[in-house]
């Protein structure tokens, strides 16, 4: 049924009817809800190109402020975090500074304790 459409479509054309006349009259022939004409098809497909070209303007910009948010919240991780092992290397020494200075005086005390009390 529709190549048959297109056929009245196209013959309308070729006598000399405008394009717009054209296609209302084909629309006309029973069953041609659907018709669309090579006009229809190209507004559709520029429509169609700028809709996609303005979503991936909108989503370049989205990415653009999600990667900027992203990195200002690492940068915030990355100090909080150095700052953590900063006091943990701080209170890491300070137990080594202790063990180190008490292990001298319990090694001579076993000593004693075992030379003068078996």
């Amino acid at each position: 049924m529709s190549v048959m459409v297109a056929e009245v479509y196209r013959a309308l054309l070729n006598a000399g009817a405008d394009e717009e006349l054209a296609r209302e009259a084909a629309l006309a022939v029973p069953g041609t809800g659907d018709l669309a004409t090579r006009a229809d098809l190209k507004d559709l497909d520029l429509r169609l190109r700028a809709e996609i070209k303005d979503l991936e303007l909108r989503l370049g910009a989205e990415i653009k402020d999600l990667e900027l948010r992203l990195g200002a919240e690492i940068k915030k991780l990355e100090t909080r975090l150095g700052a953590e092992i900063k006091k943990l290397e701080l209170r890491i020494g300070r137990d080594m500074s202790v063990l180190k200075f008490a292990y001298g005086p319990v090694i001579i005390a076993l000593l004693v304790k075992l030379a003068f009390f078996p």
